[in-house]
């Protein structure tokens, strides 16, 4: 099937993102290689071209490629978050979080570059920063209570409470983290010497078994 489509492309572009399709990474990085070549100025072919070399996990010339695209492009923010991402591989983290503050610069609300800047500065203990991040992301994606339950954590530890403790109640009508998120909120509220409302949520999240009662045996 590759094959057929690899005949059908008119691009460059067109034959790699068929020989990628069809399994051959091998083979679209050959392609693109080969074009840029011919054409040091084609942006969106280095962009591509790094993309798959960071995916086959060559991250310092995918860095090579980038960095050249988003200097051909510097309005393109797919092209600075991917040199991000092989900047980060690479570990260099300083030009990643440049490159994903840029990304964001240029698309405001480009999910990817918010959800990877927050764990880069979580990473490197900027909680308020990480926290900056995600809620945005937060607000545009409130199905993603992986995301929400970041968010409180890095707002802990950045010093807001109130901000974490209405993230963990959210968090205390989703089923899968209602109890992870409820522990959460009970150390929180339990610091805070809020020993009546930890005790509402302890109730919320474990509630005291019923007592049965003990049946008599039958006279009949």
């Amino acid at each position: 099937m590759w094959l057929l489509l690899t005949l059908l492309a008119t691009t460059p572009l067109d034959d790699a993102q068929a020989r990628e399709e069809g399994g051959d990474d091998v083979g679209a990085i050959a392609v693109l290689q080969a074009a840029v070549t011919s054409d040091p100025r084609w942006a969106m072919g280095r962009v591509e071209l790094g993309r798959l070399q960071l995916k086959a996990g060559a991250s310092e010339t995918a860095l090579e490629h980038l960095d050249i695209a988003r200097s051909l492009a510097p309005g393109n923010p797919r092209a600075h978050y991917l040199f991000a991402l092989a900047a980060g591989e690479a570990g260099r983290r300083n030009e990643s979080r440049r490159a994903l503050e840029v990304a964001l610069a240029l698309r405001e609300g480009y999910a990817d570059a918010q959800v990877r800047l927050a764990s880069l500065l979580s990473a490197e203990g900027d909680h308020r920063g990480a926290a900056n991040a995600l809620k945005p992301y937060v607000a545009t994606h409130p199905e993603a209570n992986g995301a929400r339950l970041q968010l409180a954590e890095a707002l802990e530890r950045s010093g807001d409470a109130r901000g974490a403790e209405k993230e963990l109640r959210a968090l205390l009508q989703v089923a899968g983290l209602k109890v992870l998120a409820g522990r959460r909120l009970l150390a929180l509220l339990d610091a805070q010497g809020r020993t009546a409302e930890a005790e509402k949520v302890r109730h919320a999240i474990d509630p005291p078994r019923r007592q049965l009662r003990d049946l008599k045996p039958s006279r009949k």
